[in-house]
């Protein structure tokens, strides 16, 4: 059956199934399947030392504004996180595999994982963009025959009642967009959103509908921030605006500050079409350390110092 759009559909039945399940026998079976999850949470555990990701990720292709996610594209300041924050990404990773449990516990088919031992993923404009969904379950009580994606987000108290209030679309809409990325790119024609409130362990439960005219349109958004050679036009000219204020690159947006210095801020970078940096200077491609590292002959590109609003 198809959902009415306009408004959230709850996915009733699977929260019930997993109380019930639950309180079965207090947690044992839960527990006993947890442990063998836990290994799984790959994000919570990886060791990584370098602060950029190659590609625009679908997770943030959502956002309002698209200069901030041509400035993540492009490296543009090495972002740094206090320990509380640390913490806090390392919660929702972990979140994964207690979802993914609860959902094997009521007998749903959950793959995380493809033949290769990874993340199921998504790519697009050759590698440019893509990310990495939580996992693919087929057995979901309120729609028990259709493979569905899987998304879980972890949020405050305030944060989880309007998104129990108003929908993941109208609430979180940057976590609908990314839904749509990953059932387009995996051929799925619906998600189970599961947001848990970290304060009282509460869930929220919604199915959601693939929407191919916000797919196609997100696809396109991220095309044109890969491959725009000037930055584009920030959501607000004043640095006090709200999202502004919070924005990892406010510094350079709205203060001309000198962007971090690798090839991909260098006047020399060229992204391609194929999937490649190139550096035109040296008439090379470029692999992800090499970028990193930049080299004697970086010059500013003009995108980062002729800035238009």
């Amino acid at each position: 059956m198809k959902f009415d759009a306009s408004r959230p559909v709850i996915a009733a039945k699977t929260l019930a199934a997993i109380d019930h399940a639950l309180e079965l026998d207090q947690g044992n079976k839960y527990r006993e399947l947890l442990r063998k999850t836990i290994s799984l949470a790959e994000d919570a555990y990886r060791q990584d030392d370098h602060p950029f990701r190659a590609h625009l990720g679908a997770s943030l292709i959502g956002k309002d504004c698209p200069r901030e996610l041509w400035y993540s594209f492009r490296w543009t300041e090495k972002v740094r996180h206090q320990g509380r924050l640390l913490r806090l990404f390392n919660r929702g990773h972990l979140e994964e595999a207690r979802f993914i449990a609860l959902l094997q516990l009521i007998g749903c088919e959950v793959w995380s994982q493809n033949i290769n031992g990874t993340q199921f993923r998504i790519l697009y404009h050759k590698d440019h963009f893509g990310g990495s969904c939580d996992c693919v379950a087929r057995g979901i009580p309120d729609d028990p025959t259709t493979p569905i994606l899987c998304e879980f987000k972890t949020h405050s108290d305030k944060s989880y009642n309007k998104v129990a209030k108003e929908g993941v679309r109208s609430a979180k809409f940057e976590h609908y967009v990314q839904m749509q990325m990953y059932m387009g790119g995996l051929k799925l024609t619906r998600a189970l959103y599961l947001a848990v409130n970290k304060d009282n362990d509460a869930i929220y439960p919604e199915l959601v509908d693939f929407d191919e005219e916000q797919f196609n349109k997100y696809l396109t958004r991220a095309e044109y921030v890969i491959f725009s050679v000037i930055p584009p036009k920030k959501v607000s000219e004043s640095p006090g605006w709200f999202a502004c204020k919070f924005c990892d690159f406010r510094n350079q947006c709205h203060a001309n500050a000198a962007p971090n210095r690798n090839c991909r801020t260098c006047t020399s970078s060229v992204v391609e079409s194929d999937g490649k940096w190139i550096c035109s200077k040296h008439s090379k491609e470029l692999d992800k350390q090499e970028q990193l590292a930049g080299c004697a002959d970086y010059s500013v590109a003009p995108a980062f110092t002729n800035r238009t609003s």
